[in-house]
């Protein structure tokens, strides 16, 4: 019988388990009786010498069979003749799919037999491949006198690393034994059984530390590099990278595993950098990420801690990778984070901020041996003051004190460095508001947003819009819990019922929107995102007329690599358009706006003749349509239909995806004699009419440059600043940041430009670099004659 199935199985090129299983020979042995199925499996792990042989007995063997102490030595003894060999790959795979079958007849044995068994067991244990199969057999021999840190592969950078921490953790023997083997035993895929993750509890009650011996296996994969190995195909020697072999990759799923288990804040930091690691791409051209299994279980278990901390080192993560699918795990453990609360997300991230034990005005005083330490938090950031016994704030900490409270100032600056990454998270979620039109009931907004030490300094310098059912409204930035500030500086009360929501240009008229940049300008308010001085997109004529796209953004050239990770950090979801794909004849970014029905969808086609250099996707792409889908039908929208807030969002990403990513905002793209044939696109985008974007440049400095200390030599022309220097006039076109020389418009080429006088000036929004670019190039070239860069000198002196 096992000679007809056998034959059967090597009759087909491939066959799937349930194929195997359906074939009339099988099945002729899977109806037989218990006997009959237990003399047939030890026929087939006689003759276990290839794939189908292998295959067979994962059929037939996966119910289970009564096993003698003679039938256990059958099975044993010669795959350990076996495994001394050099191929002993089959008979691993003929232990590891009976182990099990061994481990539970193994249970119901005499004594005696048992202790027969042991030296065959023991010998198993120690050839076999596959740390989970070595580990069950060895379970059943009894613990050694030492830990087996021969478990662990050696076979990439990590296994020695992991196997020292075992070695030199301040646990006893017996706790790191166990714990290894646990860790040995995590599947090479799926999830944990119920029963290994019982068996964490239990071990965490043997560790006296469990949390430092976690936290010096994850330091072990966080210090691992790659490791090479070379191999021959058809006379061709490959070099293949990979950060760690299967063995380690699942050993490593079992430690992040735990660490969620343990539930310990501090291991959260560890956690975010491992997934951040494991995700990156290795092996150069056409490469992949070093672990995306291990990434994933990172992100899973920063969610299973559970602290509020966990939310900010998610959103970091979310912050610091653009991977799909890890972005994908972090929002889906975001979720049910929320969902296991009751709460939506958005909900959940707004409750979870820490306070980091900053009192209600975003400060918290350290004492020191000498004065004090002063955190700081403000609308964009947070700093350290040094504070003197005289209560005189400082720029710097004396020597004396430096010395005296090293440990204390090194706990502050990391504790600066959390409330740092709070900050950016909430900069980043408030942002995401401005797409959502929120409201609150303002007892709630006062708990959630006014009075939260990190929170409330930024809500503090925001625009909000409080409105009553009786009709009453106040638009201003809140003062207290019961005053806020107009545009034009009165302080008015805040209706003690209103409903809350975040004020949006959109829902005001231009000389509203145009108070509010005034006030801002005048106060020196810096906000923590773009609000009032945001770029508004309104339906265009030409919009109208075309009813179901637009065609504002289409046209332009810009790289897809960058373009897909800006996509993916505003919410977007791309499909790529790579080489291998020639289904795909376009490509689509989506974003879905849940609390309308609606989605955004972003077209654009690769230019085919720019092959890939760095990866699978095309270099290039050219811009197309943007739409607006009803998600429950999936019909076309009317631009007309779709709500002013969702249009304006939108359309506002996908300028910033083209703005940032366009050839022409790339000033080096005609000294790099790059394709002539987009020369055209390059000059019309670097000096064309302004964006959304330029428009609010010229607002802002419209206000700005009479103040600069080179007013005098400054000019606000349609689309430029003119800049007059000594040696020529020069003209920064305010969309790209690029520069024309008189007398003839000559390109001038200034790839960066940092002036200090520059840095220093007050700009009402921090997150939009040309403008900081425009600044700076403009102090740099009042006094070209003072220019040093000879790059930039023998193009302002070539005539």
């Amino acid at each position: 019988m096992v000679a007809a199935a056998l034959q059967a199985l090597h009759g087909r090129s491939w066959t799937t388990k349930p194929d195997a299983r359906a074939l009339p020979q099988v099945q002729a042995i899977l109806q037989g009786s218990e006997a009959l199925r237990r003399e047939c499996i030890l026929s087939v792990s006689d003759r276990v010498d290839s794939y189908s042989s292998v295959q067979l007995l994962s059929v037939i063997a996966r119910k289970r069979v009564e096993l003698s102490a003679e039938h256990i030595e059958r099975l044993l003894t010669p795959r350990l003749v076996q495994l001394e060999m050099p191929e002993s790959l089959w008979s691993s795979e003929c232990l590891r799919l009976m182990s099990r079958q061994i481990e539970h007849a193994y249970a119901a044995l005499p004594g005696a037999e048992k202790e027969r068994l042991k030296p065959l067991l023991g010998r198993a244990a120690e050839e076999v491949e596959g740390a989970a199969t070595a580990t069950r057999l060895r379970k059943l021999v009894g613990p050694s006198d030492g830990i087996r840190v021969d478990l662990i592969d050696e076979g990439d950078d990590i296994g020695p690393r992991l196997r020292a921490a075992f070695e030199t953790a301040d646990e006893s023997i017996g706790a790191r034994a166990t714990a290894l083997d646990l860790l040995a035993a995590f599947p090479t895929s799926g999830r944990p059984s119920k029963k290994w993750l019982a068996e964490v509890a239990r071990i965490r009650g043997l560790l006296s530390w469990p949390a430092a011996l976690v936290s010096a296996l994850l330091d072990a994969a966080l210090d691992a590099a790659e490791t090479n190995t070379e191999h021959t195909y058809s006379n061709r020697v490959y070099t293949a990278t990979r950060y760690a072999t299967a063995g380690n990759e699942s050993f490593l799923c079992g430690v992040v595993t735990i660490a969620g288990h343990l539930g310990d804040p501090a291991l959260l930091p560890q956690l975010q950098r491992l997934a951040v690691k494991s995700v990156t791409v290795i092996g150069g051209q056409f490469g992949s990420p070093r672990s995306l299994r291990l990434a994933n279980a990172s992100a899973q278990a920063m969610a299973e801690i559970g602290a509020p901390s966990s939310i900010t080192e998610l959103l970091a993560l979310e912050r610091s990778v653009r991977h799909g699918t890890l972005l994908k795990q972090v929002r889906k453990a975001i979720d049910a984070l929320a969902s296991a609360q009751g709460m939506t997300r958005e909900q959940l991230l707004e409750r979870a901020v820490e306070t980091h034990d900053l009192d209600n005005d975003g400060e918290r005083r350290v004492s020191l041996s000498r004065g004090s330490a002063l955190i700081v938090v403000d609308g964009r950031t947070a700093s350290l003051v040094y504070v003197d016994e005289n209560q005189t704030p400082r720029k710097s900490v004396p020597a004396d004190v430096k010395q005296a409270d090293v440990e204390t100032l090194a706990a502050i600056r990391g504790d600066l460095k959390a409330i740092r990454k709070t900050i950016a998270g909430e900069r980043l979620r408030l942002d995401s508001l401005m797409a959502l039109d929120r409201r609150w009931p303002l007892d709630d907004w006062r708990t959630w947003y006014l009075d939260h030490p990190i929170t409330g300094c930024l809500t503090r310098t925001l625009v909000w819009a409080f409105s009553t059912q009786q009709g009453q409204s106040v638009v201003g930035i809140p003062r207290d819990t019961a005053t806020a500030v107009t545009s034009s500086g009165q302080q008015v009360a805040i209706p003690a019922d209103a409903e809350v929501r975040l004020w949006h240009p959109i829902h005001a008229t231009a000389d509203e929107v145009r108070a509010w940049r005034r006030y801002l300008l005048e106060q020196q308010i810096v906000q923590p995102l773009k609000q009032a001085f945001r770029e508004l997109y309104v339906l265009t004529p030409a919009e109208e007329r075309s009813r179901v796209y637009s065609n504002r953004f289409a046209g332009h050239i810009f790289g897809q690599v960058q373009a897909r990770a800006l996509m993916k950090g505003r919410g977007w979801t791309p499909v790529a358009v790579a080489w291998w794909d020639d289904g795909i004849d376009h490509g689509v970014a989506r974003r879905t706006y849940d609390t309308v029905g609606i989605r955004a969808e972003f077209f654009f086609d690769p230019i085919l003749d720019h092959q890939p250099t760095t990866s699978d996707l095309y270099p290039y792409c050219t811009s197309d349509q943007v739409r607006f889908v009803d998600i429950q039908g999936d019909d076309s929208i009317e631009l007309a239909d779709v709500p002013p807030l969702v249009l304006t969002e939108a359309m506002r990403d996908v300028d910033l995806f083209v703005g940032v990513t366009s050839i022409g905002a790339d000033p080096e793209w005609l000294d790099r004699g790059a394709e002539r044939r987009f020369e055209t696109y390059w000059h019309t985008y670097s000096f064309g009419e302004l964006s959304a974007a330029g428009e609010i440049r010229r607002d802002v400095l419209e206000q700005l440059v009479p103040r600069l200390a080179i007013a005098d030599r400054c000019e606000l022309e349609d689309r430029y600043l003119r800049v007059r220097g000594n040696l020529r006039t020069y003209r920064i076109h305010l969309g790209s940041g690029n520069i024309l020389m008189s007398p003839n418009d000559q390109y001038l080429c200034i790839v960066t430009a940092r002036d200090s006088q520059a840095n220093k000036l007050f700009l009402p929004f921090d997150d939009d670099p040309v403008l900081s670019l425009v600044l700076s190039k403009a102090f740099l070239l009042a006094n070209d004659t003072a220019i040093k860069d000879t790059t930039i000198t023998a193009q302002i002196n070539h005539h």
